[in-house]
């Protein structure tokens, strides 16, 4: 299909433009469906004779439906939509970067899908269905699967679908944190387990507890059952954030701030935090998963987009073979100026 694409590139140059535009329009209002043409012009930030042309179009093909209640995406629409997903990414020549990275990165895959997150919801959805899409092949009978909090792992968990495998069980990798009950690991463990017939269980304990008191939760069977299931996972699934982003959703106070800005911190992800060259320098308190766990997991996947994610990415994931790195454009273009040396 390379080849193919080349040639089409050479010969219709414009190609990469009309694709991509009719790509996102079709995305667009699957995503936010029923939706009426204003508001798809809102969403998408163009004019509104811009997207009435190719709404006309897109109509034609039978690929959307105009109802008074807005519009929706047909069934062959939905088909075009998958079908388009690895095209658009061999015309915008993102197979090519995602084998670019891996190598620099030393990682054992990176999957990156189009568009930027930081702008669009869209692309968060897009890269929780690529991770789920890699994975559901990778969970076989018995599987152990530990999953972060956030807003990305609860796009993954509800974008998971019935497998056919045995005795999966879901568990979340650490403690609570001080953010929305709705994104925290407990919550996306039990919605992944449900969607994709598995089992879960739940650690309903802080994130981060002084040592004595982490000795004493130990110790108790219940929990003990969840850490030893966390310890044995076959697959990890985490986010992972810049320390401007952290610090924001969990509230550090100034001091804290000031304390991780003397250790040069750059990233954070699974209670660990990195600082510029990639060495954890910090780790919060808690039970759950740790950085020595990560050598013996047979597939680490770290999931998140945006540009604000590129220097994370790296810091997190160079080096580690194990790991599968699931991202946008923008991400992967950013890690690419990164590793080339650019600002």
């Amino acid at each position: 299909m390379n080849e193919l694409i080349q040639l089409q590139i050479k010969l219709v140059p414009e190609i990469i433009d009309i694709t991509e535009k009719r790509y996102s329009i079709l995305r667009t209002i699957e995503f936010n469906q029923p939706v009426g043409r204003r508001a798809l012009a809102v969403v998408l930030d163009k004019s509104e004779r811009w997207v009435r042309s190719e709404l006309e179009f897109l109509k034609d093909q039978n690929l959307i439906e105009i109802h008074p209640l807005g519009m929706t995406i047909t069934k062959e629409g939905k088909t075009i939509i998958n079908k388009l997903r690895d095209y658009i990414s061999e015309l915008k020549g993102l197979k090519n970067l995602e084998l670019l990275i891996k190598d620099a990165l030393g990682v054992m895959d990176v999957i990156i899908v189009p568009g930027n997150a930081d702008k669009d919801r869209e692309t968060v959805t897009e890269i929780a269905k690529a991770a789920f899409e890699y994975l559901k092949n990778r969970i076989t009978d018995n599987s152990v699967i530990a999953v972060s909090g956030g807003y990305t792992l609860l796009a993954v968990a509800e974008q998971s679908y019935k497998i056919d495998t045995k005795n999966v069980t879901v568990v979340p990798a650490r403690g609570g944190i001080k953010a929305d009950l709705e994104r925290q690991a407990s919550i996306v463990a039990a919605k992944m387990a449900k969607n994709i017939g598995g089992n879960y269980c739940l650690l309903h304990l802080p994130d981060n507890i002084n040592a004595e008191m982490l000795q004493r939760m130990i110790a108790d069977p219940d929990i003990a059952k969840v850490i030893n299931y966390i310890k044995n996972s076959h697959i990890f699934i985490f986010g992972l954030s810049s320390l401007e982003t952290i610090s924001k959703k969990r509230n550090f106070t100034q001091e804290e701030n000031d304390f991780l800005h003397s250790l040069n911190i750059r990233a954070e992800a699974y209670g660990c935090f990195f600082d510029g060259a990639g060495r954890i320098v910090h780790k919060s308190g808690s039970i759950g998963i740790t950085a020595e766990d990560l050598r013996n997991i047979n597939i680490v996947m770290a999931v998140g987009g945006g540009v604000s994610k590129a220097e994370p990415i790296i810091l997190v994931n160079k080096g580690r073979s194990n790991n599968v790195i699931v991202t946008d454009e923008a991400a992967a273009r950013e890690i690419y100026n990164i590793l080339q040396g650019g600002n």
